[in-house]
C-alpha cells in the first residue's frame, strides 16, 4: 500500500494529482458529510451549516468589526456632543438666571420712581412736570428700555413723559381699551405694583408696563382715594438687550419673559415664545409683584448639532475603520494559509488506516484523525481540540470503554497517565470488550505527544481462537482418552478373571465339588450354576462396555462424515410415531435404573420423509441426553402434528441449562461441564450430531430451559410432500 506523506506547512499549493492518486492505492477515506454518523440527522444538518457558513465567516467578521469601530465612534461623537451640550445649557441657564435677577432689580427701581412719584404729587396742588421730566429722564438713563411714563388721573392719560415723544398716548382712555384695563383694575384691586406684558403698545411693537396705583390722602383722617395709574412702558426688546448687554455679548442669547396666569392654557405668541419653546429653551420661574413669572432662553444661533471636536472624532473613527479592515485582510491571508495546512494535515492523517491522535506540550488535544473517532463512536461529539489528555481519558473510563479500569478508575487513570507521559513499548488495550487495539505512543522533539491506535482485534481473535482451539483439541482428546479408557479398563479387569478361572472361587468350588467324594448332584448343580452366572456376568459387563465404545467411535464416525459433508441420507417414507414410540421403549431400562418415568404420548399417526434410522438416532442422542442428565423426576417424549411440520419434544425434570450455555451445547466436543472432571460421561457429540442431522432433514432442533427445573428439546421436521416423495423415490 502506497504512504501518503503530508505535504509540508508551508506548501500552499494543493497537489490535486497527488491526491487522486494517494485515495486510489489507499483505503476510501470517509466524507465529511459521512464522519459523524453516529451523531444522528441533526447534528448532520448542523455540519452542513456549519459547512456552509465557514466560507462567509470572514465577510461576516469584517462586517461586525466594522460596525463595532462605527458604532463606537458614534458613541464617541454623541458623548462628546451631549457634553458639549451639557456646557452651553450650563452658560445659557446661567445667563438666564442674571438677567431674571436683572429684570426683577429694574422693576423694582421703576418701582420706586413710581412710589417717588406719588410723593409729589401727594405735596403738590397739581402735576409737577419739571420734577417728573427730571426723575424720568434720570430712569432712561439708568433703564434704557424704558420709553414712556404716563400719568392717568382718573384712568385716562393726561401727561406723558418724555413730552415729546409720546403725545400720542395722551387722551387714552383705560375703560376703552380692555387689554389694558384688565391689569389696570388688577392694580387697583391689590393697591399694588403690577406688571403687564408683553402687551401690544401705542408706541407700536410690544413691551411691559409697569401698572402703579396712586392712592392720596384726602383729609386729616388719613382717608384715602384714587386718584388714578402711573404707567411705567419698558420696550421688551430693549429690556431684554439691556441685560444681555449686562451678562455677555447680546448676540448670544434669546431671552423671553411672561407672565403665568392663572388657568391659562395657551400662552401668548409675543415675540416668539411658542417658537422659543420647541427648540426646548432653559427655563425658569420666579415672583414679581405677586405674580409668577417665566423667563426662557436659548442660545442665538439654537442648540448646537454636534461639538466642535466632532470631525476630529469622525476622522479618527474612519481611520480606526480602515485599519481594523486591513487588519482583517491580513488576518484574513494568514487564516487561509493556516487553515490549507491544517486539511492537508487532516487530510493526510485520515489516508491512515489506523487511530491518530496528538497532544500538545500541555496535554491538550491538538488533532484526531476519524479512525479514532470510529473506534470510540459514542464519544465522538464531545472529543474536541483543547482537551486534556486527562479528562479525555475520564471521558472514556466514564462511558466504560476500558472494561480493565471498573473498580479502580482512579488507580488505571493515574497508570494510564505515566505511560502517556512516559512512553515506551507498544502495549495492547481492550475497548468495549470487543474490541483489541495496539497502542503505539511517542514523544516529539518538541514535547508534543502522537499516539497510533491499531485495530488487532482480527489478530487477537484469531489468537484467541487457535488457543480455544487447542484448548478444545486437548480437552477433547483428554475426554475420549477418559471416556474410552474406562471401558477397556473393564473389559481389561473381567477378561483377566475369565483368563485366570481356575484362581476364582466359584472356579474352585466347583473343583471341589468334583473331586469330592461326598458331593452330592445337588451341591455339584449349584457350584456349576453359580460359577456360569459369574461368568455370564462378567461377560454381560464386557459386552456393555464393548458396546458403550462401539457407540463413541460411531459418534466420532458420525461427526467426521457430518462435517466433511460426506454424510448420505436414505430418505424414504416412514410413520415416525412408530420409530418414536420405539426408541422411548429402548431406552427405558436406562431411565429405570436411574429410577426415572419414561413416557411417550402421540396425538395421532403420522408419515414423513425421513431416514429412519438416522431419525432412530437423533431421538436416541436427545432422549439419552435427557436421562444422563436428570437425576429424578421423569422425562416425557411427544409428538404433535402442526400445520405443515411434526414436532418431537422431550422434556425433562432435570438441573437445566444455564442461558448463556444454550446457544453453545449444539456444538462439537461441548458440554455445560466440557472438564474431565464432570458428572457426566460423553465426548459432547451427541447433541451436535442430532443438530446437524435435523438440519440434513430440513427440520429445525431447539431448546428451551429453565435451570433447576429442567429442560425441553424441540425437533421439528417437515410434513410428507408427496411431490417430495415422487423426487426422493423418482
Amino acid at each position: 500500500m502506497k504512504i501518503c506523506r503530508p505535504r509540508p506547512f508551508y506548501d500552499n499549493n494543493v497537489n490535486e494529482a497527488a491526491a487522486k492518486e494517494c485515495s486510489k492505492d489507499t483505503k476510501p477515506i470517509k466524507r465529511v458529510e459521512h464522519r459523524y454518523r453516529f451523531r444522528g440527522e441533526r447534528v448532520a444538518v448542523f455540519q452542513k451549516f456549519r459547512a456552509f457558513l465557514a466560507p462567509k465567516a470572514y465577510v461576516l467578521f469584517s462586517i461586525i468589526g466594522f460596525a463595532s469601530v462605527v458604532g463606537i465612534g458614534y458613541a464617541l461623537i454623541k458623548l462628546d456632543r451631549d457634553n458639549h451640550m451639557s456646557a452651553v445649557r450650563l452658560d445659557v441657564e446661567q445667563a438666564l438666571y442674571t438677567a431674571t435677577d436683572q429684570i426683577r432689580l429694574r422693576f423694582f427701581e421703576a418701582e420706586l420712581v413710581g412710589n417717588k412719584i406719588e410723593s409729589a404729587l401727594s405735596v403738590s396742588d397739581g402735576i409737577p412736570e419739571k420734577k417728573i421730566g427730571r426723575i424720568v429722564e434720570d430712569l432712561q438713563a439708568h433703564i434704557p428700555g424704558v420709553l414712556a411714563l404716563a400719568l392717568a388721573p382718573n384712568l385716562q392719560v393726561t401727561h406723558s413723559f418724555p413730552q415729546s415723544d409720546n403725545s400720542s398716548a395722551i387722551g387714552l382712555k383705560y375703560w376703552e381699551v380692555p387689554q389694558q384695563l384688565a391689569s389696570v383694575a388688577r392694580a387697583y384691586r391689590t393697591r399694588t405694583p403690577v406688571v403687564d406684558g408683553p402687551v401690544p403698545l401705542i408706541q407700536g411693537g410690544s413691551g411691559y408696563i409697569l401698572r402703579y396705583p396712586v392712592f392720596l390722602q384726602v383729609d386729616e383722617r388719613n382717608s384715602e382715594s384714587f386718584w388714578g395709574v402711573i404707567s411705567i412702558v419698558v420696550d421688551a426688546e430693549g429690556l431684554l438687550k439691556a441685560h444681555q448687554h449686562d451678562i455677555g455679548d447680546a448676540a448670544n442669547y434669546i431671552f423671553n419673559l411672561r407672565e403665568i396666569k392663572v388657568n391659562e392654557a395657551v400662552p401668548p405668541d409675543l415675540h416668539g415664545a411658542v417658537e422659543l419653546h420647541k427648540n426646548q429653551p432653559v427655563t425658569t420661574q420666579f415672583a414679581m409683584f405677586g405674580s409668577k413669572w417665566q423667563a426662557t432662553a436659548l442660545p442665538a444661533g439654537g442648540w448646537p448639532s454636534y461639538s466642535p471636536q466632532s470631525p476630529y472624532l469622525l476622522g479618527f473613527a474612519l481611520v480606526a475603520a480602515l485599519l481594523l479592515v486591513g487588519v482583517l485582510l491580513m488576518y484574513r491571508s494568514l487564516a487561509v494559509k493556516q487553515r490549507n495546512a491544517h486539511a492537508l494535515l487532516a487530510e493526510s492523517i485520515d489516508c491512515i488506516n489506523e487511530g491518530f491522535i496528538a497532544f500538545d506540550e500541555r496535554e491538550r488535544l491538538v488533532i484526531v484523525n476519524q479512525k479514532y473517532l470510529d473506534y470510540h463512536p459514542a464519544l465522538a461529539d464531545r472529543v474536541v481540540p483543547g482537551m486534556a489528555m486527562s479528562e479525555l481519558l475520564k471521558l472514556e473510563v466514564a462511558h466504560g470503554r476500558y472494561p480493565e479500569a471498573a473498580g479502580q478508575e482512579a488507580d488505571w487513570i493515574a497508570k494510564r497517565l505515566a505511560q502517556f507521559r512516559h512512553p515506551q513499548e507498544p502495549f495492547l488495550q481492550v475497548i468495549d470488550e470487543q474490541r483489541w487495539l495496539k497502542v503505539t505512543e511517542a514523544r516529539t522533539p518538541h514535547g508534543y505527544t502522537v499516539g497510533i491506535r491499531t485495530d488487532v482485534t482480527a489478530e487477537k481473535r484469531a489468537q484467541e481462537a487457535a488457543e480455544a482451539t487447542d484448548r478444545e483439541k486437548t480437552e477433547f482428546l483428554n475426554n475420549v482418552s477418559h471416556e474410552l479408557r474406562t471401558p477397556l479398563t473393564v473389559i481389561s479387569g473381567r477378561a483377566a478373571f475369565l483368563r485366570n478361572s481356575e484362581k476364582m472361587l466359584q472356579s474352585r468350588r466347583v473343583k471341589m465339588a468334583l473331586e469330592s467324594e461326598d458331593t452330592t448332584k445337588e451341591e455339584l448343580v449349584l457350584a456349576v450354576n453359580t460359577h456360569q452366572s459369574f461368568v455370564s456376568e462378567q461377560g454381560a459387563k464386557i459386552a456393555e462396555s464393548a458396546k458403550h465404545m462401539l457407540r463413541l467411535v460411531e459418534d466420532l464416525l458420525d461427526w467426521t462424515k457430518v462435517a466433511r459433508g460426506q454424510l448420505e441420507l436414505d430418505m424414504a417414507v416412514a410413520e415416525v410415531g412408530g420409530i418414536a414410540a420405539s426408541v422411548a421403549e429402548d431406552l427405558r431400562p436406562d431411565a429405570d435404573a436411574k429410577g426415572l418415568t419414561l413416557t411417550y404420548s402421540a396425538d395421532g399417526e403420522a408419515e414423513a420423509l425421513v431416514d429412519a434410522i438416522r431419525l432412530k438416532q437423533i431421538l436416541y442422542n436427545l432422549i439419552s441426553n435427557a436421562v444422563k442428565f436428570t437425576d429424578k423426576g421423569s422425562i416425557h417424549l411427544s409428538m404433535a402434528q402442526e400445520h405443515e411440520q411434526i414436532s418431537f419434544s422431550i422434556t425433562d425434570t432435570g438441573c437445566g441449562i444455564p442461558k448463556c450455555d444454550l446457544e453453545r451445547i449444539f456444538q462439537r466436543f461441548q458440554q455445560v461441564d466440557g472438564s474431565m472432571s464432570r458428572q457426566n460421561g460423553g465426548l459432547g457429540l451427541g447433541l451436535a450430531i442430532a443438530d446437524q442431522l435435523t438440519s440434513l432433514h430440513n427440520g429445525k432442533l431447539s431448546v428451551e430451559s429453565i435451570q433447576g427445573k429442567g429442560s425441553t428439546f424441540r425437533l421439528s421436521l417437515p410434513r410428507l410432500d408427496p411431490a417430495m416423495v415422487l423426487q426422493k423415490t423418482g
